[in-house]
């Protein structure tokens, strides 16, 4: 077993909290220790002594077997792994131009070694020299996943490559580490970058007086009493779906798709570049495009398969997006003689359509949702359907900003310490990267540093609005959904079982990671759930039951058209990634040849590439498609929970055993059966999304 120590450090980095973590509970990091000095010397240490790790390895005399190759490999470079994670972590959430500035080395750094590594040839023939003889041996279910893995891996790396095809595959990986960070910095920048003045309120008709209490506020910062400041993040989504004024809708909504578009920050070279790297990595390792060596490691397997699963969904989402989309523009002519819908009128007339249809004021909903309570929500929830306690802690564990929470969290039943949480929700312009995610600390598994089975240390990222002194975080209904979905995340690793981290929690195919996310936005729709956390928050009125049946019959009222969105994107993400990158003219035209077959708008303004980080500064690329492939999952899954009990014991425990607590260390479609008995339902999506009638129609159609 590979165990990591600080014998060697030189005597400097003995003081770097980083290289030398203070004794802090349960091995948390050391986050109010941490400043930017340290963390390319112990970057640095970490490569120097993961490499040792691995000369061990390589060098070891004994005949390869499981554990002195395969396990070995897995806990090697353990204090790298660690420092990595951290940096990653503070550089997505409370970032400065001082991390900025060297995040492209670190990123860099990391990628060269896993280069060399990876296209080792003398270790690949060790752990070949294992996975030829893998049915021979007595391997556990956990282990033959870990070994498996680990021969895949090196061989998508091209470790079989002859050396000057490793070479060039070293500079493009190295290449494309910097790219992804400069992309992600791009959108930061340009999205801290953007302020529109507003001097007359007038402007701002028809805006909740809680937005505008905060771009006063953003105001007051820069010294502008009595002026408003509107900023794209927290995004502006309030002005395109409350603002009367149409011509202050179309700057918003334009200011939005001209992120990291143009300027300083364009992103456009960046991804055109990124892209054709990417395609010649692809055919390196044998594969004809990006998507065909993405998917060869998924559940779909194939873009054929993919696209098959796209054409299916839009054939049954775009006459239900045509309709109403038509809805909302006969809304619109009646309301106001609008001649043309365009894509910042959506929107608005959307909001006031739906409103109207079911008599129902959205934003006289979020009073009832006021983020503490809907995080004291999600704790019962969790305790409900999972038997765990959270316990929200002062003082005992740094944080890297006051904004931050962290909980304890056990089994109820054992007492059992399982895992930390580290809440972390509100807006930082500048600082903090947009949009809400996932992400860890620490995985479940053995650490090559203590040599013990260590929990998982969580944390969940949003960007809501800061409350300020009038206004606390009220939510709308689907920001409550979207904190049950990252929570879902959260449990997918809290619950994780297993001894190897590469393997445990969300290191799963990728198809199948937003199955246990979006599986918990079910609950947050449900009036036994809501009514533990859904009170008004000046009277503690809960939320009236009649309500709670009308936001759900709206749900489906345009599940057609955010269907047919979801499509789109993927779509897009698609193109991106089978296009040979010689066929691309520029950013725009591929965006507007996706968007006139698969989309109901023509592009009006930038490209929502330029800021589209799923795709190219994350790792959904060729990979957008698994948000509705892991829905037409989770819908199946949840079914269960409709038919016998939000928190059936039984249903529950087994949910528990097999989606959350699995990770990867077994067959994704083999987790599914096992928790539901059977191969999923093809239509239960669609019957959730009340079209099960159009999916009929369109199957009849294809046939």
């Amino acid at each position: 077993m590979t165990v990591t120590t600080l014998s060697g450090a030189p005597e400097a980095l003995k003081s770097n909290p980083l290289v030398n973590p203070p004794k802090l509970p349960h091995g948390a990091p050391p986050l109010d220790a941490l400043k930017v000095e340290h963390y390319l010397p112990a970057v640095h240490y970490g490569v120097e002594t993961a490499r040792n790790d691995v000369e061990i390895i390589k060098r070891n005399p004994a005949p390869a077997d499981f554990a002195n190759t395969i396990e070995a490999l897995e806990l090697a470079g353990a204090l790298l792994s660690r420092v990595a994670t951290v940096f990653g972590n503070i550089a997505g959430n409370n970032a400065n131009d001082e991390i900025r500035a060297i995040e492209e080395e670190i990123d860099v750094a990391v990628v060269k070694y896993s280069n060399d590594v990876m296209m080792d040839s003398a270790l690949f023939d060790r752990v070949k020299a294992v996975y030829i003889k893998r049915d021979a041996l007595d391997l556990s279910l956990e282990e033959t996943m870990l070994l498996d893995e680990t021969y895949k891996r090196f061989a998508r790396s091209g470790a079989d490559l002859p050396e000057a095809a490793k070479d060039e595959l070293r500079k493009i990986n190295e290449r494309l580490a910097a790219l992804a960070t400069t992309f992600k910095n791009n959108v930061v920048k340009a999205t801290d970058a953007y302020g529109r003045v507003v001097k007359d309120e007038a402007e701002l008709k028809g805006l909740p007086e809680r937005t505008k209490a905060l771009y006063r506020s953003y105001a007051e910062e820069k010294g502008n009493k009595g002026e408003w400041l509107i900023k794209l993040s927290p995004p502006p989504i309030d002005i395109l779906e409350y603002c009367e004024n149409r011509g202050l809708r179309e700057e918003i909504q334009k200011a939005r798709l001209e992120t990291a578009y143009g300027g300083e920050f364009d992103n456009r070279p960046v991804i055109l570049e990124m892209v054709g790297l990417k395609h010649r990595q692809a055919q390196l390792l044998g594969f004809k495009d990006y998507a065909s060596f993405v998917l060869d490691d998924r559940m779909a397997k194939t873009s054929a398969a993919v696209l098959e699963f796209l054409d299916k969904n839009e054939a049954v989402y775009r006459p239900a997006a045509e309709k109403y989309l038509q809805k909302v523009k006969d809304y619109a002519q009646k309301l106001d003689k609008l001649p043309e819908l365009k894509p910042w009128d959506f929107l608005y007339y959307s909001r006031l359509l739906k409103e109207e249809t079911f008599t129902l004021n959205l934003e006289e909903l979020r009073p009832y949702f006021d983020l503490e309570k809907v995080m004291d929500g999600i704790l019962t929830h969790a305790k409900k359907l999972f038997g765990i306690d959270m316990v929200v802690t002062k003082g005992k564990y740094p944080v890297y900003h006051e904004d931050v929470k962290v909980y304890e969290v056990k089994d109820t039943k054992s007492g059992e310490m399982i895992g930390l949480f580290y809440a972390d929700f509100y807006a930082r312009p500048g600082a903090k990267n947009n949009g809400a995610w996932m992400s860890t600390f620490r995985n479940r598994g053995i650490s090559g540093e203590s040599g013990r089975n260590e929990f998982s240390i969580v944390t969940n990222t949003c960007n809501f609005a800061k409350p300020t002194a009038e206004h606390p975080t009220l939510l709308s209904i689907d920001e409550v959904r979207t904190v049950f979905h990252e929570f879902g995340h959260a449990l997918h690793a809290l619950l994780a079982k297993g001894d190897y981290s590469s393997i445990t929690g969300t290191n799963v195919k990728w198809d199948f990671v937003e199955l246990p996310s979006q599986l918990q936005e079910n609950w947050a729709k449900e009036k036994e759930v809501l009514d533990t956390f859904a009170r008004h928050n000046k009277t503690g009125e809960a939320l009236p039951a009649d309500v709670i049946q009308k936001i759900n019959e709206m749900e489906n009222f345009d599940a057609g058209y955010a269907g047919l969105r979801q499509t789109f994107f993927g779509r897009l993400d698609m193109v991106w990634h089978t296009t040979d990158p010689k066929d691309i003219r520029s950013v725009e035209s591929l965006e507007d040849s996706v968007i006139a077959t698969t989309w109901v708008f023509k592009r009006e303004g930038g490209a929502q590439s330029t800021s589209f980080g799923h795709l190219f500064g994350g790792g959904y690329a060729a990979g957008y498609y698994s948000y509705k492939w892991a829905e037409a999952l989770e819908a199946d899954v949840f079914s269960e929970f409709t038919g016998k009990g939000l928190y059936h014991a039984d249903a529950a425990q087994r949910l528990r055993d097999t989606i959350y607590a699995q990770g990867g260390t077994d067959d994704p479609m083999n987790i599914f059966v096992k928790m539901m008995g059977r191969k999923p339902d093809p239509s239960a999506l669609f019957r959730r999304e009340g079209l099960l009638e159009e999916a009929a129609r369109a199957s009849r159609k294809a046939g």
